[in-house]
């Protein structure tokens, strides 16, 4: 009878180290599951950064396609040439006249 008691106290502690020693192994590797360079948060932040990316390239084309329908015009259109020159670097034909209204402040 004495020795059913020790017995299962063994066994008690085998399951606490069997427990205690999974637990640990299950902590690393869910540990190196989240955290390692090719793990979950490291993925996350990659396709993060990806999106962000695409949609910089969405937004470059765009640019891009207005940039290069903006020289197209230019190169055929002579009054569009015309129209920037007047608006941006104040460009008069001969003859005309140009009146300046200055603004006073208030």
């Amino acid at each position: 009878m004495a020795r059913k008691p020790t017995l299962a106290l063994q066994k008690k502690v085998m399951t606490r180290k069997r427990l205690i020693i999974t637990a640990v192994f299950t902590g690393a590797i869910v540990l190196f599951v989240l955290f390692s360079s090719h793990g979950l948060l490291s993925r996350w932040r990659i396709s993060s950064d990806h999106e962000s990316l695409e949609r910089q390239v969405v937004s470059l084309k765009h640019t891009e396609d207005s940039l290069r329908a903006l020289i197209k015009n230019l190169e055929t259109d002579t009054l569009e040439i015309e129209r920037l020159a007047r608006e941006r670097y104040g460009y008069i034909r001969p003859g005309e006249r140009v009146f300046r209204i200055k603004r006073t402040n208030e």
